[in-house]
C-alpha cells in the first residue's frame, strides 16, 4: 500500500504533464521553433549523401556581374542562355527569377521615350525596333522551359492558368495546400511561350525563416497550381498532368504527388520536407562562362541531361536563404536540392501519426518518471529517466537514418524533464519537512553537533567505531526507589521528566552527547562524534551545572511542597565521571542501532557514580584531571576500589567552578 506523500507527489508530476500534454495540442510559437532546430540537428549530423543527379544551376554571380554587368540584364542576353542551354542539350531550363516587367533596355521600349526621340528625331519606330522580351519568348516556344511566378498579395493580379493539368485521387483536397490570392507574374508573352509555370515561393511563416520544407502545391480554392520544382519535374520527363493522391478517411488531406515516374511524399497540406547536403561548388556553373562561345562547350559534360535552374547567388540581389545545415544558401540552390534529394529517392516525412506517437510517448514515459520519483533513490531514478530519454533519442534517430522519418525530440524531453523535476521537487519538498520534523525529534536526544555531523557526513550512518578518548557522565536520582513507592505514578512521571529535562538541557548546552536513559538516569559522553577540546572539563561544567538546576527545582513550588509533603525532600542526583579511552560508533543491527560508546571508561564512570555514597560528594570523577578540569574547585576523594578494577582508582569531587582564592 502506497503512503498518501506517494499519491501527492504523483498528482504533482500528472499536474505538470497533463499541462504540458494541453500546452502542445496549441503548438505555440516557441514549441514550434524548438521542434524545427531539433529535426535541423538531425540534418546536421547525418546530411544528405547521394550521387550526384543530373541538376546544375547558372549562377548569375558576382564574376558575371562583374563581367557582364550590373542586373538586370538584357532579355536578350536571358534569350542567349536559353539557346546555349538548349544547345548543350539540358532537360529542362528553369528560371528562378520573374520578368514582370518590360525591358526598359529594349530598343523598342527606349523608342517610346518622348526626351529621347526629342533629342534623336532620326529614330525608328518602336514597332520597327527589336523587342528584347519578345526575343526571349520567341527562343523559348519549343524548348523544356519553365517559368516562374510568386504567391504576393495585394498585386491584384490573378495567377495565369497551369500549363499541367490536374488529377486527383480521394476526397476533395483543394483547400489543403498553401492558398493564393494573388500573384506576381511574367509578361503575358514570355509566360505564354514557357513550356511549364510553377511558384517560386520558398518560406512559410511557420518556419521561421529557414527553408525546411517547401510547397509542392498552391490553390487558391478552385484550381491547383504547381511549385516550381514539381513543374520542373514535368517538364523533364514531357508529363502533361500531375496527379495528387489525397487521403480516402480525411477531408483537405493529401498523401503524395505523382508526375510522370515520380511520386512524392508530402505533409497532409502538400508540403515537402528538403534534405539538405553541404553546399557544393559542384552545383554551379558561372553565367558568364556560358555566355562565352570558348568555354561554353567545355560545359557540355555538366549541362547535357541536366535539370538547369537560373538563379543568382550575387550578395546584392538579396535571394539567400538559410539552409537546416545552418548555411545561407542562394534560393535557388533551395529548388535545386529539393529536386536531387527526388531524383535520389531520399525523401523525408512527418507522418499523420507522428504527433500521436509523440504524445503517447509522453503520457506513458511521464506517468512512468512519476510514479518511480516518489519510490525510487537519486541515482537509481537518474539512470531510469537517462533509460527512457536514451530510448526515445534512439528512436528519432533510427527512424530517420532508415527510413527518412521525422520525429520530434525537444518535445518530448521537456515535457519528461518537466514531470520529473516537478515530483522530484514535491518528494525533496516532502522529504525536507521530514527531515525537519526527525531533527526535531532527534535533537531531544542527541546534540546539534551530532546533527551536523550526520548531515555532513551520510557515510557514518553505518555499523562500525572507532576508538576514541571521552569523558562518560551517568547521572542517577537519589532515593529513587523510595520515590517510586511513595508517590503517585502521574506525579512520579512528571518530576522524573522535569529531571531529566534538567539533565538534558545542561549535558547538551556543553556540546554533549545523551547516549540513553535508563529509567531515572541519563548516559552521556563527550568527544564524539566531533572532537571537543578540554572535553573532560566540558563534562564536569555540565555536572555542575545539574547540580546548580536540581537545587533550584527542589526549592520551586510546588515541587518542594509536595516532596516534603510526602517526607522526600530534599532531592538530588548523583554523578558519576570518568575520561579514557573507548570505542564509538553505530553499534546494534543492520535495520536499528545507536551511537553509542562501549569500554572500560564507560564502566569506570558508572561505578563512579554510585561511589558518590563513599565520598559523601554528588559528583566524582575517577581518574586524574588535565587541562582546564585543573583550574575547577575539586577535593580529593582518595583512592577507590571499583568493582571490576583491580587496583584502586584515584577519585576527586567536583565541588565548583573556580578554586578558591
Amino acid at each position: 500500500m502506497f503512503k498518501p506523500t506517494f499519491w501527492r507527489g504523483l498528482l504533482a508530476g500528472l499536474a505538470l504533464l497533463a499541462l504540458s500534454l494541453v500546452v502542445r495540442s496549441y503548438d505555440p510559437t516557441v514549441l514550434s521553433t524548438l521542434r524545427g532546430a531539433g529535426l535541423d540537428t538531425l540534418q546536421r549530423i547525418w546530411p544528405r549523401v547521394s550521387p550526384a543527379q543530373r541538376v546544375r544551376v547558372v549562377d548569375i554571380d558576382e564574376a558575371s556581374l562583374h563581367t557582364l554587368g550590373q542586373w538586370p540584364w538584357p532579355r536578350d542576353r536571358i534569350a542567349k542562355m536559353v539557346e546555349n542551354l538548349n544547345t548543350l542539350n539540358a532537360s529542362a531550363i528553369v528560371f528562378d527569377v520573374i520578368f514582370a516587367e518590360p525591358d526598359r533596355m529594349s530598343p523598342s521600349q527606349l523608342a517610346d521615350n518622348p526626351d529621347l526621340r526629342a533629342n534623336f528625331p532620326g529614330i525608328g519606330s518602336a514597332g520597327a525596333l527589336p523587342n528584347f522580351d519578345h526575343v526571349l519568348a520567341q527562343m523559348m516556344l519549343g524548348k523544356p522551359v519553365v517559368g516562374a511566378f510568386a504567391e504576393a498579395s495585394g498585386t491584384g493580379r490573378s495567377a495565369t492558368p497551369p500549363k499541367a493539368g490536374f488529377a486527383q485521387t480521394g476526397l476533395p483536397a483543394i483547400d489543403a495546400p498553401p492558398h493564393i490570392e494573388t500573384v506576381t507574374t511574367n509578361l503575358p508573352e514570355i509566360d505564354g511561350a514557357a513550356a511549364g509555370l510553377g511558384i517560386i515561393n520558398i518560406d512559410l511563416a511557420s518556419d521561421q525563416g529557414i527553408a525546411r520544407q517547401l510547397p509542392m502545391l498552391w490553390s487558391d480554392g478552385k484550381q491547383f497550381y504547381p511549385s516550381l520544382v514539381l513543374e520542373t519535374l514535368r517538364v523533364a520527363q514531357g508529363a502533361d498532368t500531375i496527379v495528387i493522391n489525397a487521403s480516402d478517411k480525411t477531408p483537405n488531406s493529401i498523401n503524395s504527388v505523382r508526375v510522370g515516374e515520380i511520386e512524392i511524399p508530402t505533409s497532409e497540406h502538400g508540403l515537402f520536407p528538403i534534405y539538405y547536403h553541404a553546399d557544393n561548388a559542384e552545383l554551379y556553373v558561372s553565367a558568364e562562362k556560358l555566355l562565352n562561345a570558348k568555354e561554353m562547350e567545355a560545359l557540355r559534360p555538366k549541362i547535357e541531361g541536366s535539370i538547369v535552374l537560373i538563379g543568382t547567388s550575387a550578395t546584392g540581389l538579396l535571394d539567400t536563404r538559410s539552409s537546416s545545415l545552418g548555411e545561407p544558401i542562394p534560393g535557388v540552390s533551395v529548388h535545386a536540392q529539393a529536386l536531387e534529394q527526388i531524383l535520389s529517392g531520399q525523401f523525408l516525412s512527418r507522418p499523420e501519426w507522428a504527433v500521436g506517437a509523440e504524445f503517447w510517448f509522453v503520457a506513458i514515459a511521464g506517468v512512468l518518471i512519476a510514479g518511480l520519483t516518489n519510490i525510487m533513490r537519486p541515482m537509481p531514478l537518474l539512470s531510469t529517466f537517462g533509460v527512457v530519454i536514451f530510448s526515445w533519442a534512439t528512436a528519432v534517430v533510427y527512424a530517420f537514418k532508415s527510413a527518412g522519418l521525422l520525429l520530434d525530440f525537444t518535445f518530448p524531453f521537456l515535457a519528461i524533464f518537466a514531470t520529473f523535476l516537478s515530483s522530484l521537487a514535491f518528494k525533496l519538498l516532502v522529504t525536507d519537512k521530514q527531515g525537519r520534523n526527525l531533527r526535531n525529534a532527534f535533537s531531544f536526544y542527541v546534540a546539534p553537533s551530532v546533527l551536523n555531523e550526520i548531515e555532513n557526513n551520510p557515510s557514518s550512518l553505518k555499523l562500525g567505531g572507532e576508538e576514541r578518548e571521552i569523558t562518560v557522565m551517568f547521572v542517577d536520582i537519589e532515593n529513587f526507589t523510595r520515590m517510586s513507592e511513595i508517590l503517585k505514578p502521574e506525579w512520579l512521571v512528571t518530576l522524573v521528566n522535569e529531571i531529566l529535562t534538567t539533565c538534558t538541557n545542561a549535558i547538551l548546552g556543553e556540546r554533549g552527547t545523551i547516549d540513553k536513559y535508563i529509567g531515572d538516569a541519563v548516559m552521556a559522553f563527550w568527544n564524539a562524534p566531533v572532537n571537543i577540546p578540554d572535553h573532560q572539563y566540558h563534562a564536569a561544567l555540565a555536572a555542575l551545572s545539574i547540580q546548580d538546576k536540581i537545587a533550584t527545582l527542589a526549592v520551586a513550588p510546588p515541587t518542594a511542597q509536595q516532596l516534603q509533603a510526602e517526607g522526600l525532600w530534599p532531592i538530588s542526583v548523583r554523578i558519576g565521571l570518568a575520561s579514557g579511552p573507548a570505542t564509538v560508533g553505530n553499534m546494534g543491527s543492520a535495520e536499528r542501532f545507536d551511537y553509542s560508546v562501549l569500554g572500560a571508561t564507560v564502566n569506570m564512570a558508572a561505578r563512579a557514580e554510585a561511589a558518590c555514597k563513599e565520598t559523601g560528594h554528588n559528583i566524582t570523577l575517577v581518574g586524574g584531571l588535565w587541562g582546564k578540569s585543573l583550574d575547577l574547585h575539586t577535593l580529593d576523594a582518595g583512592q577507590l576500589t571499583l568493582r571490576g578494577k583491580t587496583n584502586k582508582v584515584q577519585a576527586h569531587a567536583i565541588l565548583g567552578r573556580n578554586k578558591p582564592a
